[in-house]
């Protein structure tokens, strides 16, 4: 009996299951062999494309062809002067001077240079362990077999040129050391080619050398960039490394050389922990001359900053700050030594606080900062140590300090972490950082008017205007001639603390630069502002009233103190509105009873509770007062354009003055019956006005006082009280009442403005046209703001909290807005607020609705 095939027998059975899926799930076998047919497809066809022949384009890299001639070989061994690969690319031509290549690993087009040998020669000899020498390289199709037989890595050290020593290569001779040259340099990942290395194996086309840069990429290597740019790179260095011009590409192949240096040989070699030194003086003369491009100057900043940590044997606070990071981190330097301030308990100085200010990224760094920086540093230290003296002391909190370095250079392959001390880093605190924020505020604050005059006059800086805006501090050091002169004739007027009479004009004269053909209120408080820094008064002073004085007029001079305020409070333009009053009526008969105005004048400062300053100027005004009488004129008109409740609302006001003492004498009944009468009042109604006042249930001094005969003030009913309690609600009321009269008394006594000084806004009939594209709210309060030149802060803090506005944010739109449409700022200052008379003077002649 024959054997079974058993193998023939399985087969047939698997040949049945296929063929009964197949009828099956056919489907299947159809969606498979129509890939199978699309993956062939696609192959063959990639297949043709890759033996095709390789078009002819036009070659970007070229330098010059002579009479080409089709060489026979079809590829050649030669390097890719794009990405260094090595071996054999195909041969586009040949010329008397160039073979060009089509690279097989890149792609790219690129030739190689027939250079004689005496061109490509060099004298310097790294101190390789093999004391092997480069030697010539050949000509032609030989160049290949030598760049091929170069070694595959070498030691750094072996390739580094130190500082002082002086190589030459292609024709040009490069001192100062410092560069990686040779041959065989892998990055410090040994991923590829160091970017840095001067290769000697590579062509330079010396004959046109690329200074422009045109060929150069974003991430410059020396062994990928054209031959005419590697030759363009070494004119620059052969030329001092100097040249401001230089594409900034050649800097950074220079600047990766001194990266890998200092940061990767440095771990482990000691030669190369000693180039650290020079490598930073390199780099600060670099920054420089290239600081003023920002990618440079923002690696070459934290790359130092990162050295100098390593460097510093002492303590960072024991030297002067040497910051030049530009970025959004706080530097390194500065962590470091704000947590070694901490560690030591040792208080922040003025010079590390200012470096705080200037180098952290959270702290505020509005215009004055950027405009004035000399002016912003010296007034920051003076107030830094007018408030913390010494310096505030740091407390330690549990974050660490830890620190990383992103090279600008590709062969680190990322960033490099430097290794740091146990220190807290200070600057995650919001207490610490938040005093020095306020400073730099306040500072700011105090520059704010001296920094937009010279946005608007940028040629001004050392002019009287200018000086005027300048914080008292620094007009020592920053003020101009103009300053010093004035305030050497100011010693010489003003020696005592008594106020002293002085002819305008003699000030004028000491002020060369001042406008005098349209002399008016804004060079009036110009100088008031100036005399003002110099601890000097002025009356009248335009700010603080209405009278703005005249060449041909005499002033008072007075000594203020240095925190005397340059804007008048309600109370005290009250008290000079009241004089005003009284010096007209006094000069309605012919003559001043000067007795009377200082016994006025006595019963103002107690009554309105006058601080010591507004006492010695309220005096010097009413020196003034006396001494060149204003006279009445417009005072009679303005007083008939008055209702009667105005009118009656003045006289009970300054019968409440007069009965301040608690009686009135018969001096001031006169002198009460005669503004009665210029205010057009029967003077039987003083005599009810003053029983109204004499019976209020107010005591303002005590009734058991002995006074003169007079008008006396009933006492009170006895209370029992404990201490001084004081009645707010009266107290406001008659602030109120002040503040009310006095806005009366200075629309009566304010004089005519010149022409010159400064145009009214009239109000037009339609308050809600827009100025300048602002909204109708802020319109409407810049047409309240043009309405007079100085505003003190108080006054338009009530205005805007009348009109529901917040006063800094629509300042800062108003401003805004004038920037825009009239080139420069509506108003100057904080306290006070001083408004442009030449924009107000544009708004009223264009006229609102043209705006």
């Amino acid at each position: 009996m024959a054997k079974k095939n058993s193998t023939g027998s399985g087969i047939i059975i698997i040949g049945l299951i296929v063929f009964a899926m197949a009828a099956k799930y056919w489907y299947l076998f159809v969606a498979v062999g129509i890939v199978a047919f699309l993956v062939w497809g696609i192959a063959k066809l990639a297949k043709s494309w890759a033996t095709s022949e390789i078009p002819e384009k036009d070659l970007d890299i070229r330098a010059a062809t002579a009479s080409n001639s089709v060489i026979d070989t079809p590829k050649q061994h030669a390097r890719c002067a794009y990405c260094n690969a090595e071996g054999l690319h195909s041969v586009l031509r040949s010329s008397d001077k160039t073979i060009d290549f089509h690279c097989f690993a890149c792609g790219k087009n690129f030739f190689i240079y027939k250079f004689d040998s005496n061109k490509v020669t060099t004298n310097y000899q790294p101190s390789a362990p093999n004391n092997s020498t480069s030697q010539p390289i050949p000509s032609d199709a030989t160049i290949f077999e030598a760049s091929a037989q170069q070694p595959k890595s070498s030691s750094p050290d072996a390739l580094w040129v130190p500082c002082g020593r002086t190589i030459q290569h292609a024709g040009y001779t490069i001192p100062g050391g410092l560069i990686y040259f040779g041959s065989g340099l892998k990055s410090v990942t040994r991923w590829n080619e160091e970017p840095a290395l001067i290769d000697t194996s590579l062509p330079v086309i010396s004959d046109n050398p690329d200074r422009e840069g045109r060929n150069m990429g974003y991430w410059p290597s020396y062994t990928q960039i054209h031959p005419a740019s590697r030759a363009a790179y070494l004119d620059w260095l052969s030329t001092g490394r100097k040249d401001p011009k230089t594409n900034i590409g050649y800097v950074f192949i220079y600047f990766y050389g001194l990266e890998r240096r200092a940061l990767a040989d440095a771990r482990d070699s000691a030669s190369a922990r000693n180039d650290v030194p020079a490598i930073i003086t390199e780099v600060k003369r670099l920054l420089s001359i290239y600081g003023e491009n920002g990618s440079f100057h923002a690696y070459a900043g934290k790359f130092l900053d990162a050295l100098r940590v390593t460097q510093t044997t002492v303590p960072l606070y024991r030297t002067s700050p040497q910051i030049d990071s530009c970025s959004w981190e706080v530097p390194l330097t500065l962590k470091i030594a704000l947590g070694q301030m901490a560690r030591d308990d040792i208080p922040v100085s003025s010079e590390w606080a200012l470096a705080w200010a200037e180098n952290d990224p959270s702290m505020p760094r509005r215009m004055p900062v950027q405009r004035c920086p000399d002016e912003f540093r010296e007034l920051f230290r003076i107030r830094y140590s007018e408030k913390f003296g010494d310096g505030f002391k740091l407390k330690p909190n549990k974050t660490r300090i830890q620190a990383a370095y992103r090279p600008a250079s590709s062969s680190f392959g990322g960033q490099v972490d430097i290794p740091m001390p146990d220190l807290p880093d200070i600057t995650r605190l919001t207490g610490p950082s938040s005093k020095i924020n306020d400073l730099v505020n306040s500072c700011t604050d105090e520059l704010e008017g001296y920094s937009r005059y010279l946005g608007r006059n940028p040629d001004g800086r050392n002019s009287i205007e200018a000086t005027s805006y300048l914080p008292q501090p620094l007009l020592k050091k920053h003020a101009g001639k103009d300053f010093q002169r004035l305030i050497n004739w100011l010693n010489g007027q003003v020696t005592s603390d008594a106020p002293v009479s002085a002819p305008f004009s003699s000030i004028v004269q000491q002020i060369p630069s001042i406008n005098r053909d349209g002399f008016g209120k804004k060079e009036a408080t110009a100088i008031a502002n100036l005399l003002g820094k110099m601890s000097i008064g002025i009356e009248p002073d335009p700010r603080f009233g209405c009278f703005v004085p005249k060449p041909e007029q005499d002033v008072v001079l007075f000594r203020i103190g240095d925190s005397a305020p340059n804007s008048p409070s309600a109370e005290y333009s009250a008290a000079t509105v009241v004089l005003h009053l009284a010096s007209a009526v006094a000069g309605a008969d012919g003559s001043v009873d000067s007795s009377e105005e200082r016994h006025l004048e006595e019963h103002l400062e107690a009554w309105l509770h006058l601080t010591s300053d507004e006492k010695t100027r309220l005096r010097a005004h009413n020196q003034w007062l006396l001494s060149s009488y204003p006279g009445m004129s417009g005072v009679k008109k303005r007083i008939e354009l008055l209702n009667n409740d105005q009118r009656v609302s003045l006289g009970r006001f300054l019968v409440g003055v007069a009965q301040a003492d608690g009686y009135i004498d018969p001096t001031e009944m006169k002198m009460l019956t005669k503004i009665y009468a210029m205010l057009g009042l029967d003077t039987q109604s003083l005599y009810s006005h003053a029983h109204a006042a004499a019976v209020e249930p107010v005591t303002i001094q005590a009734a058991d006082l002995v006074r003169p005969q007079g008008y006396a003030i009933p006492s009170p009913p006895a209370k029992p009280t404990e201490g001084i309690s004081l009645d707010m609600s009266s107290i406001e009321a008659k602030l109120a009442e002040t503040v009310a009269v006095s806005a009366i008394l200075n629309n009566i006594f304010t004089e005519e403005e010149p022409a010159s000084s400064s145009v009214p806004v009239s109000e037009p009939a339609n308050s809600d046209v827009s100025i300048a594209g602002l909204d109708p709210e802020s319109s409407a309060f810049m047409r309240m703001l043009a309405s007079k030149l100085i505003w003190a802060r108080d006054e338009l803090e009530k205005l805007a909290a009348d009109h529901n506005l917040m006063l800094d944010g629509t300042l800062d739109s108003i401003n805004d807005a004038a920037f825009d449409h009239f080139g420069g700022p509506f108003f100057d200052g904080d306290d006070p607020i001083e408004i442009d008379p030449e924009i107000v003077g544009r708004l009223g002649s264009a006229g609102l609705d043209e705006i």
